[in-house]
């Protein structure tokens, strides 16, 4: 009885991880406290596909002034990366990159972080 028990159990585990996977970045452009040029764009890839509606990218300066106007756009080859354009002739500066992930499982993450425009 015990050994049905756990097996069960166990079965039970196994079947709920994947509704618990959140689409986390594995390439940052610019990456993560790098000193960078002034870039063109924001570029992100995650782990899992993105529902284009809720995955946000925006760029902040140190006043928390939203630098570009535009929308993240979804690649239409790849749901998973996720780019913003940006205007030409930004400042030099620490500007942080806000993000929301959105899988299409509808599990949310939001996480911040920064770079250094020279």
């Amino acid at each position: 009885m015990f050994k049905r028990t756990l097996i069960a159990f166990a079965t039970l585990v196994l079947a709920t991880i994947p509704a618990f996977a959140h689409a986390v970045p594995k390439a940052m452009t610019p990456a993560p406290d790098s000193t960078v040029s002034a870039p063109t764009e924001i570029s992100m890839t995650f782990s899992e596909e993105l529902e284009p509606k809720f995955s946000v990218i925006k760029l902040v300066d140190s006043t928390g002034a939203v630098v570009s106007k535009e929308s993240a756009v979804l690649d239409p080859k790849d749901a998973k990366h996720l780019t913003l354009h940006l205007p030409k002739g930004i400042p030099a500066g620490v500007y942080t990159v806000q993000w929301t992930s959105s899988a299409t499982d509808g599990h949310k993450l939001s996480r911040s972080y920064n770079f250094t425009i020279k």
